[in-house]
């Protein structure tokens, strides 16, 4: 396609309400709209190179990984679907929505959303685990259920999961129930139908937790026949990717905080695991000081009653 064929697409195209970017193959330029200009602070009509770009940092949400512009158009998108970016400029953060269309064989189009401004605080991990642990180190029993639930939003959130729970074994030791859920929003949430589930009926499941302490799954199509029953109940879920840490108390595993992905495949990465492995050990260790202060008030009122047969 010549450069009049091009301009006259782009006439068209730079008037539309909403930002878009314009990539020509051919000549390896890139078109921005005034939209686009104010959303990535660039100072030009003329076309853009890939230079242009260079302030700018492209980060996938999901794996953290930091791309270029060229690879937005060619290795990020599939044509007709809508995917989010992270944009880092001066300091901030931006999630985006981006939806890709080839206008012909040398012409593709970005169409740019703004999702959400200042993201910072959400992906900035070290405050949400400060936040958490400043919550749990002095808890209160009457409590502990509010600063779960943010523990678990908080770590739902910064691994970019569409579930994340708490699972807590009863006092035999023999069943598993769903005590706190965070969901994102539109996926349907599963803590009541998930209680006094029996060890039994997800035996690979807990084979590998009595194990490693870790359940670790990018595509839970490819489980092993051993996994049959944890596959019909990924599948019953919308399950497609699943990371679970185990919690334990004195070597003995008590139960297990996980999160789950729903919309698309994920590839846990070890900072994913990192950061689920501290939220379960700071859980763990509140559920530890809440159990050693109903043992320390069982002992006082033990010794007021003893004290109280011996006046008499």
């Amino acid at each position: 396609m010549g450069l009049h064929s091009t301009q006259e697409t782009w006439s068209t195209l730079k008037h539309l309400p909403f930002a878009v970017l314009l990539h020509d193959t051919q000549s390896q330029t890139y078109q921005a709209n005034a939209h686009a200009q104010t959303l990535f602070d660039l100072n030009t009509n003329s076309p853009l190179t890939e230079n242009d770009f260079n302030h700018l940092t492209l980060i996938n949400p999901l794996s953290k990984i930091i791309f270029s512009i060229k690879s937005l158009f060619n290795d990020y998108l599939l044509p007709h679907t809508s995917n989010q970016i992270l944009i880092e400029k001066q300091g901030n953060t931006f999630l985006l929505n981006v939806r890709l269309a080839h206008v012909n064989e040398s012409l593709s189009m970005l169409v740019f959303e703004l999702i959400k401004n200042n993201v910072n605080e959400e992906y900035n991990f070290d405050k949400v685990i400060s936040n958490i642990s400043t919550d749990l180190i002095d808890i209160q029993i009457d409590d502990i259920d509010k600063h779960i639930d943010y523990a678990l939003k908080a770590i739902g959130t910064v691994a970019n999961a569409d579930r994340s729970y708490l699972f807590r074994f009863n006092k035999n030791n023999t069943k598993i129930s769903n005590t706190h859920e965070w969901v994102n929003e539109g996926i349907l949430p599963f803590k009541d139908t998930l209680q006094d589930v029996p060890k039994s009926a997800l035996p690979y499941f807990f084979s590998l937790m009595n194990d490693t302490y870790l359940f670790r799954v990018n595509d839970t199509s490819t489980l092993p026949k051993a996994a049959l029953s944890e596959k019909i109940e990924f599948e019953q879920q919308e399950i497609k990717s699943v990371l679970c840490i185990g919690l334990r108390y004195e070597k003995e595993l008590v139960g297990f905080i996980g999160c789950d992905s729903v919309k698309e495949y994920r590839e846990w990465t070890d900072l994913d695991l990192i950061r689920l492995k501290l939220v379960g050990e700071i859980l763990t260790n509140a559920f530890k000081n809440i159990d050693y202060r109903k043992k320390l008030e069982l002992a006082q009122q033990q010794l007021i009653t003893a004290n109280k047969k011996l006046n008499e």
